[in-house]
């Protein structure tokens, strides 16, 4: 059995410190810091507009209209398209792909395990999930939020999408986060990612948040359920740490230097030699 560390960050945060801690972790993981995977949870505060690695940010966001809302804008690490992250809880997972639980195993394969472990979560919470097997591709030049394109083994309750989750695998290590959203406000999404067509309804059809199937279902309940879905498909032992001090130093320096300045966020990001790659979220 592989030793999985557990990061509750329960306390809000904003998108560039979120976007760090998770790009610090997945370092780490490169450099064979971490000691083994990593399972964090956490959330956003003000609610924050993130876009895919390779997107165009005149085109995935209207930045105007998230200034006049108060909403944090940031560029991800991962690949993938516009979230607007609200009322939400977000998961990452940083692990080798050189040692178990993921030794040997491809993008596919990876975002199966993964996708086994949150639908595991969600059943726990009494939802009826299913897990439909589609393609996994995107192009950088579809401007359509997440949670809308195909993906590999999405993750469906009432036939409607409800997570999403994009992947960024590196020399030796990966990233995969993703939301799961509670309520989803469509209007402000279309809004938010400067779509000039927009058709509320038909976005409604297609993906949903956990509250629509059960109602007052809470982010506590929804953090719990994930933990408990993540440890029976990956058998630990499991150990609860937060950020070491060299963690949330490094993170620090990336919020200054990357992730809250808009030369990072408002131009499109080069390729660094990481493979960047879109799962559930489109």
């Amino acid at each position: 059995m592989t030793a999985w560390r557990f990061i509750d960050s329960n306390a809000p945060a904003r998108g560039a410190w979120n976007m760090a801690v998770d790009e610090v972790l997945f370092r780490g993981a490169e450099e064979e810091r971490a000691g083994g995977p990593v399972l964090r949870l956490y959330a956003w505060e003000p609610a924050c507009l993130s876009i895919g690695y390779h997107q165009d940010m005149s085109k995935a966001c209207d930045a105007a209209y998230c200034e006049s809302r108060g909403y944090d804008v940031v560029r991800r690490p991962t690949g993938g398209k516009a979230v607007l992250h609200a009322d939400e809880v977000t998961y990452s997972v940083t692990a080798p792909f050189d040692a178990p639980p993921f030794a040997g195993l491809g993008l596919v394969e990876t975002y199966g395990l993964i996708a086994d472990a949150l639908a595991s979560g969600l059943e726990i919470l009494g939802l009826d999930v299913s897990l439909n097997q589609r393609p996994l591709r995107s192009s950088p030049k579809v401007t359509a939020p997440c949670f809308v394109a195909p993906s590999e083994k999405e993750i469906l309750v009432g036939g409607r999408k409800v997570v999403g989750s994009a992947q960024r695998r590196g020399e030796r290590a990966f990233l995969q986060h993703g939301a799961v959203p509670l309520t989803i406000n469509y209007e402000e999404l279309g809004r938010a990612t400067g779509q000039a067509v927009f058709d509320p309804e038909a976005y409604r059809s297609a993906f949903a948040g956990l509250g629509d199937f059960e109602p007052g279902l809470t982010a506590e309940a929804v953090r719990a359920a994930l933990r408990r879905g993540f440890e029976e498909v990956f058998e630990g032992p499991w150990s609860e740490a937060g950020l070491t001090a060299q963690e949330t130093g490094e993170a620090r320096r990336l919020v200054d230097e990357r992730y809250g300045t808009k030369a990072w966020n408002f131009k499109r990001g080069r390729a660094d030699g990481s493979r960047l790659h879109v799962g559930s979220a489109g």
